[in-house]
C-alpha cells in the first residue's frame, strides 16, 4: 500500500469513526415541535390492571401522523417514554398502528395511581428531527410514595449495576459528561452477556423532578449488527442535564430474552451559567404559562409571542 493509500485510508476510518460516534445520540425534549399527543382511550386506567390504550398522534395543521410519515430511529418509527408523577414507574412501549390514520394501540400495565407522563418520540420524515410530543394520562389508585433517595448502585434479578462519573465529579447542569455503568453479577463477576435490544446494548432515559423535559440517550462505541452479539461489562453514555435538581436515570438492558431495568437517583449541580432560582431560562406564552422552551417564539396554542425570562437579580 502506497503512503497515499494509507493517507486516504486512514481518513476514511477516522470519517467512519465520526458517523458512529455521532449515531450514539442524545435526544432531550426542548422546544416546542410540529407533533401533538393525545390519550383518546381509555378515559382513566387503574392501577395494577393491563388495559388495551389508544394514543393519538397529529403533526402540522392537526393531519393524522401515519407511520409512513415517520422514520425508524433505533429499529422503531414510535418509542413512547412513560414514568410516574413520583418517578417510580417506567414503562418503554411500542405502539402499533390501528385501523384509523394517526391512531396507536398498546397494552399499558401501571403500577400505581395518579398522573403517568406519556412522551412520544418520534423522527417526522418531513423535518428528519427528533421531536418529543408529551401527554398525560391519570391512573385510578393509590400513589407511590415519592422517593428521592440517592443511589448509584441498583441490584436487580441478580445483576449489579454500578454508575460512576467521569473522574467521580456530579453531574453539572450544561455540562457534558462521561457516564458509565458497569454490569457484574452479584458476587462481582463481569457479566458480557448483554443482548441487543433496539438496536444497541442498552438505553438510558433520565428524567428531571419537575417531569418537563426527557434525554433518551444510546450508548456510546460499534452498536450491533447481529441479534447474537452480546455486549457489557461496560457501557458508556455522553450525558448533558438541561437543568440542575434531582434526576432519575432508568437503564433498560436485555439479558436471556427478557428486558431489565435499573433505576439510579443522582443530584445534578446547577452550573456556571443556571439562574438564581435553578432552573434554566426559559421563554413563556403570557396567556399559556405552561407553553415554555429556551429559545423565542410563538405559542403553538395561541400564536402569541413568548416573553423572555426574567433577568436574574
Amino acid at each position: 500500500m502506497t503512503k497515499l493509500q494509507r493517507l486516504q485510508s486512514a481518513a476514511i476510518a477516522l470519517l467512519l469513526s465520526a458517523v458512529s460516534a455521532d449515531a450514539q445520540h442524545d435526544h432531550s425534549a426542548g422546544a416546542a415541535g410540529s407533533v401533538k399527543a393525545e390519550l383518546i382511550s381509555p378515559a382513566a386506567h387503574t392501577a395494577g390492571k393491563t388495559a388495551s390504550t389508544l394514543l393519538r398522534l397529529t403533526g402540522e395543521g392537526g393531519k393524522p401522523l401515519t407511520l409512513d410519515q415517520l422514520q425508524v430511529a433505533h429499529t422503531e418509527k414510535l418509542h413512547l417514554l412513560i414514568v410516574d408523577g413520583t418517578l417510580t414507574d417506567y414503562h418503554h412501549e411500542h405502539p402499533v398502528a390501528s385501523d384509523k390514520p394517526g391512531e396507536y394501540r398498546f397494552e399499558f400495565s401501571p403500577r400505581y395511581g395518579g398522573p403517568y407522563h406519556i412522551w412520544a418520540d418520534v423522527v417526522p420524515t418531513a423535518t428528519s428531527r427528533q421531536e418529543y410530543a408529551k401527554t398525560t394520562v391519570m391512573v385510578q389508585g393509590s400513589p407511590a410514595e415519592k422517593n428521592k433517595a440517592l443511589n448509584t448502585t441498583a441490584d436487580v434479578d441478580g445483576y449489579r449495576f454500578s454508575l460512576t462519573s467521569e473522574n467521580n465529579e456530579p453531574l453539572q447542569a450544561g455540562k457534558a459528561t462521561m457516564v458509565k455503568v458497569k454490569v457484574t453479577t452479584l458476587d462481582g463477576e463481569d457479566f458480557i452477556a448483554l443482548e441487543p435490544v433496539m438496536g444497541a446494548y442498552a438505553h438510558m432515559v433520565a428524567f428531571p423532578e419537575d417531569l418537563e423535559s426527557v434525554t433518551h440517550v444510546h450508548p456510546m462505541g460499534e452498536e450491533p449488527k447481529e441479534a447474537t452479539e452480546r455486549g457489557g461489562p461496560e457501557l458508556s453514555f455522553h450525558v448533558e442535564p438541561e437543568k440542575p435538581g434531582f434526576q432519575k436515570l432508568f437503564l433498560q438492558t436485555q439479558i436471556g430474552g427478557r428486558e431489565v431495568y435499573a433505576a439510579f437517583g443522582v443530584v445534578v449541580k446547577a452550573g456556571e451559567n443556571s439562574i438564581a432560582s435553578g432552573a434554566a431560562a426559559e421563554y413563556t406564552c403570557p396567556m399559556h404559562p405552561e407553553v415554555k422552551q429556551k429559545v423565542p417564539g410563538k405559542c403553538p396554542k395561541c400564536g402569541m409571542s413568548l416573553t423572555p425570562p426574567e433577568p436574574g437579580p
